[in-house]
């Protein structure tokens, strides 16, 4: 049994159904997006094209998983073609009367957004990515693809993303994917190339022939016309007399009768009506109609937008939380890349071969990462990374290098030295690391795991790393 319980100025509503709460929002009656939070799904009236994009934008926009991962249905009685807004919602139904039709869809929302773990991204990146990957887990949505689109700045829409920026500033959204990609969360297949302002990067362009001398487009195209008696050749406009509409030679005064028997158009010639300049081969410009800069198509940025899909690495990241990308690391002072790490422990190995003597490589995990970056801000999580390497580097010999392997394990190398005595430096290290947390972070309590592994030069470098980090995965 359902029941509305109407608001003041009869601006939105509350269904009760089924165990639910639907917020039900009416024609031209906007609510503060923050009412959605409190609600198991939205249902939005579907009249105005506009009002919808805005109210549906909104929700999938807020910062909040609380909100932005709301299941949304669109209420339309007539029909309605906006493939984005259906991509961006999770069904529609004709009637308040259909709300059993969208009841197994909540229940399935609500249940898939039990599974995640959220935590405090480190950059905007890895929060948008996070917004991104837990949408499509929720959703049971595999496919990340873009949509032409007459709102889009670049052409293309890729719905669940694009709708987190500004027209202005869509192509962040292409950035965004290709880090996606980098961190194997995402792979993605070539659909198509746009060309884009190279001031604005829009894609509202209008291709325009103009003049080669003053880049106008006012211009009058003639065409050339070729006299075979007597091999004359000049525009149109000197062959046509005054008297009637027929054409004659002015070199030898013959009337041009058939063509292609005693004359041919072999050609056009242009007449530029602003700087009076004659052309044959015309340049061609794009004018922005976003920035109104007016440019030689060769100046346009190439672009290729792809399709792309959700990985079992990205389904996982969901899961348990994306707190960094590989750029928030590895511009942590006092670190190197990872790739470089594992290139770096492949040659030591291959030295041990030749020396037969002892290094090891070293792990530090913090086991609790989900709950201590959730208490903590993008720039208290960056401090606590630089003080964490900051410490492990004022412990180890400048030879030694490290490296994360992901944002909650630290990864080093320990040459030259036996497994013992390295297994004793990762421990006070980690007596110094607790320490710097109680000093440093008021409230913060932080777990840490480590792990030893002595180089075997029979072994690979990647068999190494298997070994080392396996327990932290």
């Amino acid at each position: 049994m359902k029941h509305i319980a109407e608001h003041k100025d009869n601006a939105e509503s509350i269904i009760e159904h089924a165990g639910f709460s639907f917020l039900y929002i009416r024609n031209l009656s906007p609510i503060p997006v923050e009412e959605v939070q409190y609600h198991s799904a939205v249902i939005i009236e579907v009249k105005n094209y506009d009002f919808v994009r805005l109210m549906v934008s909104s929700i999938r926009a807020n910062l909040s998983p609380d909100i932005y991962l709301k299941p949304i249905f669109l209420l339309k009685k007539d029909t309605y073609d906006d493939a984005v807004m259906d991509e961006l919602a999770d069904g529609s139904i004709k009637g308040l009367d259909e709300l059993d039709l969208v009841v197994p869809t909540v229940e399935r929302i609500s249940t898939r957004v039990q599974d995640l773990t959220f935590t405090n991204s480190i950059s905007f990146e890895a929060q948008i990515i996070t917004k991104l990957i837990t949408l499509l887990y929720t959703k049971e949505q595999k496919t990340v693809d873009p949509f032409p689109y007459v709102y889009s700045n670049i052409g293309y829409y890729y719905p669940l993303l694009s709708v987190n920026f500004q027209r202005t500033e869509e192509t962040v959204a292409l950035d965004i994917l290709k880090i996606a990609e980098e961190e194997g969360i995402l792979r993605s297949d070539y659909y198509d190339r746009v060309y884009l302002c190279s001031s604005c990067s829009s894609n509202h362009l209008s291709y325009r022939e103009v003049c080669p001398k003053c880049s106008s487009s006012n211009t009058t195209p003639d065409d050339i016309v070729h006299h075979f008696p007597c091999g004359y050749v000049g525009p149109m406009q000197d062959f046509k007399n005054e008297i009637d509409d027929k054409l004659d030679c002015p070199k030898c005064n013959k009337r041009l009768k058939h063509i292609g028997v005693d004359y041919d158009k072999p050609s056009v010639i242009h007449d530029c009506n602003n700087c009076h300049h004659k052309f044959q081969d015309y340049h061609v410009n794009a004018k922005c109609l976003s920035c109104l800069s007016d440019k030689s198509v060769e100046t346009l940025k190439p672009t290729e937008i792809k399709s792309y899909r959700l990985t079992k690495k990205g389904e996982l990241a969901a899961i348990k939380g994306f707190v960094t990308t590989t750029k928030d690391i590895d511009e942590v002072i006092g670190t190197i890349k990872y790739d470089t790490f594992k290139t770096m422990l492949k040659y030591e190995i291959e030295r041990l071969k030749q020396t037969e003597g002892q290094s090891n490589i070293c792990a530090i995990n913090i086991s609790n990462s989900s709950q201590v970056y959730s208490k903590l801000g993008s720039d208290l999580q960056r401090g606590l990374l630089k003080d964490l390497v900051s410490v492990i580097r004022s412990n180890i010999r400048s030879s030694d290098v490290i490296a994360f392997e992901s944002s909650s394990t630290i990864v080093m190398s320990m040459n030259a030295i036996p497994n013992k005595i390295a297994k004793k430096i990762i421990g006070e290290m980690v007596s110094l690391l607790n320490d710097l947390i109680k000093t440093s972070f008021e409230d913060l309590d932080v777990l840490f795991d480590t792990k030893v592994v002595a180089l075997d030069y029979a072994k690979t470098h990647e068999a190494h790393l298997k070994e080392l980090i396996t327990d932290f995965s």
